[in-house]
């Protein structure tokens, strides 16, 4: 996914089909999101139609990234706690956070890596 892609404007607001079109995430991923406390909604009134902003668009492709990653949504919690509510996130900001990251793709991929070697394993003790 493109972190640049489908970018909203600054000050504008969008409704939950929008938010969900523009990141590809269901709409009752985007509520369960909320209900976790990982992303916010803007609602004129407690009946109102859920109406989400810029930052939660770019909070909701970390979240998206974050789970690629291998991280869960307990962890992605924590990271977004650290981060400010400004994008793009400050550099010092994101260093121990990317850090994290490269350290936990190194780790999937070296499971990924072991997993073939096993597979390989079993095909050819099977054909025996």
């Amino acid at each position: 996914m493109d972190c640049n892609a489908h970018l909203i404007a600054a000050g504008e607001l969008i409704n939950i089909r929008e938010m969900s079109e523009r990141s590809s995430v269901p709409a009752s991923t985007l509520r369960y999101y909320e209900k976790l406390g990982l992303i916010t909604s803007e609602r004129e009134t407690s009946g109102s139609h859920r109406r989400y902003s810029e930052s939660t668009f770019h909070r909701i492709i970390y979240i998206t990234l974050a789970q690629r990653a291998g991280f869960n949504l307990e962890e992605i919690a924590e990271q977004l706690a650290m981060l400010p509510d400004i994008h793009p996130v400050p550099p010092k900001v994101w260093a121990p956070l990317r850090k994290k990251w490269e350290k936990r793709i190194d780790q999937n991929i070296a499971e990924l890596k072991q997993l073939k070697i096993d597979l390989r394993r079993c095909a050819r003790n099977a054909s025996r």
